[in-house]
């Protein structure tokens, strides 16, 4: 198994252990409600982490292929290479948009902020790469950015598909 191979089963091992932690939670009648508060408020930062950590890896991997190509094709392929970024910004909508949801529900809160992690951990990482690809593509010398923007734009809907759902989910 690769370094990233074993880096991605240790983050979702680590989500997995927090959702079974957070429904022994739940069922827990004694348990003060401030532990759910808690527990909903670290599962919150830990997805934001992943969605900024994901922007970062996916721009790491898209600014890697537009660097390649030299300083005479930067600023034309930078929109391409900048695609990834949109998935941290919707970890901080995401994070303000509940703020006020802790004390509420705070387990239906952790949940929503898991799936949603990840979904935009991946989105961003396997963005990068398509985005990527395309930048090569370009610099290869194929007129190809308009395909370049709607390859990149594919793993970007299954961001707003996420990024819909923790609001649609109560």
């Amino acid at each position: 198994m690769t370094k990233r191979g074993i880096v991605v089963a240790g983050v979702c091992l680590l989500l997995i252990t927090f959702c079974f932690h957070v429904s022994a939670f739940a069922q827990t009648e004694g348990l003060n409600k401030d532990v759910g508060v808690l527990v909903a408020k670290i599962i919150m930062g830990f997805s934001l982490s992943l969605g900024l950590a994901g922007s970062a890896v996916g721009l790491g991997i898209a600014f890697s292929a537009l660097l390649g190509g030299g300083q005479e094709n930067f600023f034309k392929n930078i929109a391409v290479a900048l695609m990834p970024s949109t998935q941290g910004i919707y970890a901080i909508v995401v994070l303000f948009a509940n703020m006020g949801t802790f004390e509420v529900d705070p387990y239906a809160t952790a949940g929503k902020a898991a799936a949603f992690g990840l979904a935009m951990f991946f989105s961003a990482w396997y963005q990068g790469v398509v985005c990527a690809a395309g930048i090569r593509s370009i610099l290869e010398g194929r007129n190809t950015l308009a395909n370049a923007m709607v390859s990149g734009a594919m793993p970007e809907t299954y961001a707003v598909f996420a990024l819909v759902m923790t609001f649609i989910m109560k």
